[in-house]
């Protein structure tokens, strides 16, 4: 089975459907992992959008926030404004759907979190000292994740009784083996992180007001029969999006 994994789309429905088209015809089921809303000047689409393509839908911190089960006062002032906009934009239903959200689930076996598994709405894995702790106090083999906006791979490996650790970024069709459905590798986990569908943080890929007309998401491709994990970046046309936010505040 082919799965397109997807993350921090934060309302930017022009990056989620350009990512949806893309992978059209190339992909058996899409997966979530948190904060649909948040940012961008589409809450209402977005969500719309992933109750009819996602398999699973994660809740992340954005999405809590916006159903009122979270309050504002750790979020930084650019996601506070966009939230305090985004709260009235939604019908109760939304805010119910966003509430009920689940923090993390299981999809063939694989664990699924926003972001890292000890602590699935604030927890950030963006070092080895953060992989470590999210490996020593989560039992998983494999684990997807988002939150940092930033595509990435950790990798720790056990030999001979030693265990060691590898991390790196995600450029663009790097791929990650990870050994599949019926070749589990017990001595091998990972923390595999797809990027930001919406608002990449990554210095190659961030906006820049320069190159809205080729705006940059990320995702990834997994294969769930041969484990291969890819890296995927997709330029789209995000210049009325990029004008929406600005006339709304939200830039």
């Amino acid at each position: 089975m082919r799965v397109l994994v997807v993350s921090d789309i934060h309302a930017n429905l022009a990056a989620f459907d350009a990512v949806l088209k893309e992978t059209q015809g190339g992909r058996d089921a899409v997966l979530c992992l948190g904060d649909l809303v948040g940012y961008g000047p589409d809450p209402r689409e977005c969500i719309a959008r992933a109750t009819e393509v996602c398999a699973v839908v994660l809740g992340g911190n954005h999405d809590l926030a916006a159903a009122g089960v979270m309050d504002l006062s750790s979020f930084a002032d650019h996601a506070r404004i966009a939230m305090e906009w985004t709260r009235p934009q939604l019908t109760p239903a939304d805010m119910a759907y966003l509430a009920k959200l689940p923090l993390n689930a299981e999809y063939e076996g694989i664990l699924l979190s926003h972001g890292s598994p000890e602590n699935p709405i604030w927890g950030y894995v963006f070092s080895r000292t953060d992989a470590v702790i999210a490996f020593s106090q989560s039992n998983f083999t494999h684990c997807f994740f988002g939150h940092t906006h930033l595509p990435s791979f950790f990798l720790e490996t056990t030999e001979d009784g030693e265990t060691s650790y590898q991390i790196g970024y995600g450029e663009p069709d790097a791929v990650i083996e990870t050994g599949g459905e019926t070749k589990l590798r017990g001595d091998i986990r990972y923390l595999l992180n797809p990027g930001s569908v919406g608002f990449p943080r990554d210095e190659a890929d961030a906006h820049r007001a320069l190159r809205f007309h080729c705006a940059r998401a990320r995702y990834a491709l997994f294969d769930t029969e041969s484990g291969r994990w890819q890296f995927k970046r997709l330029e789209y046309d995000m210049r009325k999006t990029a004008k929406r936010m600005k006339q709304l505040g939200l830039w």
